[in-house]
């Protein structure tokens, strides 16, 4: 990991002015200033030495050496600390951290490098789009806990949450959400990097410096009472509420008008969501996230996840994503892909869990959407398809071109997907859809975070959660919120040619096909077996040519 930024000294009294066309840092030119406000203003930047848009943070310093200056000084630099620590694809990247200007007895104006995001915030698709779908809601705040769920594992807590600081990137056509600004960040443990922390400090005034955004805040934030990741899942359920409705349902209140309302956030949820169509289930979950005691609330944000998507996804409302999702009903040969030319002669046929005596035996599964009924019967889990095949390998491979048209192969419709962000949605049999995120390592040349769209995901004989992080090829189930599995997915990297430079070779069931190097320099596969797709993703190589269509 890399040297953390300097522990806060006294800001000087007066600000380093930026402006269009500076350099800063030896390498970051500014473009243009795209907002100002709190403790810091705003640039849209260039990186010079990579070319790549960035977004320069400066601290304004405002407040001088005011008990107010010296806190927001200390939370400008503890943000950058703490997006160092963090690397959930859904949090946003901090680049560089340094000072500007400085002299004898001070470090100058400290800045932040991060990645530039060019979708907008939250806020801003609210009031632009208006209300949004229940499942986009699902999605983005999913995408919310998942940041989080990293952070409250560190120690970190946002306590800042609302739609300002829910960023978006472009991602093709679809718009890849952020979580930012961690300036008012609480840090409650590790306690050997306390000097990088801000505190809340007193002002003069012997009052304590306000440290929430009042429409969004939780009411323990307005009583001045200790905060937790409960305090974060408060606030997220607030946005959610804002995200379907359109209203903010704690705005315009003084904070004492403000925190007698929270003790009403049930009927103010109902009031605010029944008229817009959103399930009684997902009501009552955001009544719960919403509740005015931090312990009556859930118990986490991956808890607040799960839940969100079993109410978008469970055919009756009142059904419920299970406390301790069991393990998936396969047990795996190998989490790892086995090689080209390995058969599976052998090994032992997939276990499962005995079902309940006092249970009706199982049905086949459906190809269909589910079906409310009065009681609910697991279908006979299937075994993973690339436990049953047999490869036979035999003969050369079958070279296959770039093409924007799917490429029958070994029972399978095969795609290829460019992707220079490493970031790509999928979509296997079943209806399940999966975002794969290409991630750097100092450990790895390539980390792959798989994120379950609709539905979870486990390695084969695993847990299911929200999403998992691959080190090395893996065979991947994909299960709803009832454990009940839909299909599986083998991730794969190729192996050379006998000529390395000139293709890589790839097994697909019984057959093999090759891809040119030249075409595709990083391709993974990700397979979903016989009768679904198969998609070749990759970073760097060829654009992908159109089909160019004829009329007869």
């Amino acid at each position: 990991m890399g040297t953390a930024p300097k522990p806060p000294k006294p800001p000087p009294l007066d600000a380093v002015k930026v402006g269009v066309g500076d350099m800063v840092l030896g390498r970051y030119r500014v473009v243009e200033q795209i907002a100002s406000g709190g403790h810091s203003v705003v640039f849209r930047g260039t990186d010079e030495r990579l070319s790549r848009p960035v977004c320069i943070k400066v601290f304004s310093g405002l407040g001088g050496q005011s008990g107010v200056g010296r806190t927001s000084y200390e939370h400008f630099v503890q943000e950058a600390f703490a997006l160092s620590r963090l690397t959930h694809p859904n949090t946003l990247r901090i680049y560089d951290f340094g000072h500007l200007g400085g002299g004898t007895g001070n470090e100058g104006m400290p800045l932040q490098v991060c990645e530039f995001m060019n979708g907008g915030t939250l806020s801003n698709v609210v009031r632009e789009q208006g209300v949004q779908s229940i499942s986009e809601t699902a999605r983005i705040i999913g995408a919310m806990c998942a940041a989080l769920s990293e952070a409250h594992a560190l120690g970190i807590v946002h306590r800042d949450i609302k739609p300002q600081n829910i960023l978006f990137g472009s991602v093709g056509l679809s718009k890849l959400p952020k979580l930012a600004d961690f300036g008012i960040a609480k840090w409650s443990a590790d306690e050997s990097e306390q000097e990088n922390r801000a505190e809340d400090t007193a002002i003069v005034a012997g009052q304590k410096l306000a440290m929430y955004s009042p429409s969004w805040a939780a009411p323990e934030q307005l009583a001045g009472q200790p905060v937790s990741a409960a305090t974060d899942i408060y606030s997220l359920a607030v946005v959610a509420v804002y995200m379907m409705s359109g209203k903010a349902v704690f705005a315009d209140e003084d904070v004492y008008a403000g925190y007698k309302k929270r003790r009403h956030a049930d009927t103010l949820v109902r009031e605010a969501l029944t008229p817009h169509g959103v399930p009684k289930q997902m009501i009552e979950l955001l009544s719960k996230a919403l509740a005015f005691d931090p312990k009556e609330r859930l118990s986490d944000v991956d808890e607040l996840a799960r839940a969100l998507l079993a109410s978008i996804t469970e055919p009756k409302p009142s059904a419920r994503v299970p406390e301790d999702l069991p393990l998936t009903p396969t047990t795996p040969v190998s989490a790892i892909t086995p090689p080209s030319g390995t058969t599976t002669e052998g090994v032992a046929e997939p276990q499962y869990p005995p079902r309940p005596s006092n249970t009706p035996p199982p049905t086949a599964m459906s190809s269909g959407p589910p079906r409310a009924t009065s009681g609910w019967t697991p279908p006979t889990p299937r075994p993973p398809w690339m436990n049953t095949a047999t490869p036979t390998h035999a003969g050369a491979p079958q070279r296959i071109a770039l093409s924007d048209l799917p490429q029958p192969v070994a029972e399978r419709r095969i795609h290829f997907l460019h992707s220079p962000t490493g970031v790509a949605d999928l979509v296997g049999g079943q209806g399940s859809k999966v975002r794969i995120t290409y991630l750097s390592s100092p450990t790895h040349a390539r980390l792959i975070h798989i994120k379950g769209l609709s539905c979870f995901i486990a390695h084969v004989g695993g847990r299911p959660s929200p999403a998992v992080t691959l080190e090395q090829p893996s065979d991947i189930a994909l299960v709803t919120p009832r454990a009940q599995e839909i299909g599986h997915l083998r991730v794969t990297t190729g192996v050379p040619d006998a000529n390395p430079t000139t293709a890589l070779i790839f097994p697909i069931g019984a057959d093999r096909v090759a891809v040119a190097v030249e075409d595709c320099t990083d391709p993974i596969l990700f397979d979903f077996g016989p009768g679904s797709d198969a998609y070749f993703v990759y970073t760097r190589g060829r654009t992908i040519p159109k089909t160019v269509h004829r009329r007869r």
